[in-house]
């Protein structure tokens, strides 16, 4: 069957940065060789992204969520790092990159991560749970 994690969250960024979020996301289709899958795997994959047509004030904002296979993970933290380095809008001539926020959590719940999208950077914080003699987290 396979062992799973649940990836979800959110980026918020401006209208001008949806096109090439999309583009760089649907580049990784060509790439999924390089993470030990075909394109069709990816393109399933990629269907976790949610980008909504329309938006209610300034900021857009675009979701992830999916249970994937473990092994996958490192094709979305790829999206994500790729993510927070390319992507920029300008504001008042203020060049301001993407935020957002992700959690990935292990199916038996023995190790999570939050992915923080900040300032042109990605950053992981990886949480290891040990599991009792029962299997319970203590």
């Amino acid at each position: 069957m396979g062992t799973y994690i649940s990836v979800r969250g959110w980026i918020a960024c401006h209208e001008e940065s949806v096109p090439q979020i999309k583009e760089v996301i649907s580049s990784f289709i060509a790439r999924a060789e390089d993470y030990g899958f075909d394109a069709e795997l990816a393109e399933m994959y990629n269907q976790g992204w949610v980008i909504p047509d329309t938006h209610i004030n300034w900021t857009h904002y675009i979701f992830y969520g999916a249970d994937i296979r473990i092994q996958r993970l490192g094709y979305i933290r790829d999206q994500l790092k790729t993510l927070s380095k390319e992507i920029k809008y300008s504001e008042d001539e203020i060049s301001i990159n993407l935020t957002g926020i992700f959690h990935a959590d292990h199916e038996d719940g023995t190790e999570s991560y939050v992915w923080k999208l900040a300032d042109g950077e990605f950053h992981e914080e990886k949480q290891i749970i040990a599991l009792s003699p029962y299997g319970d987290p203590s």
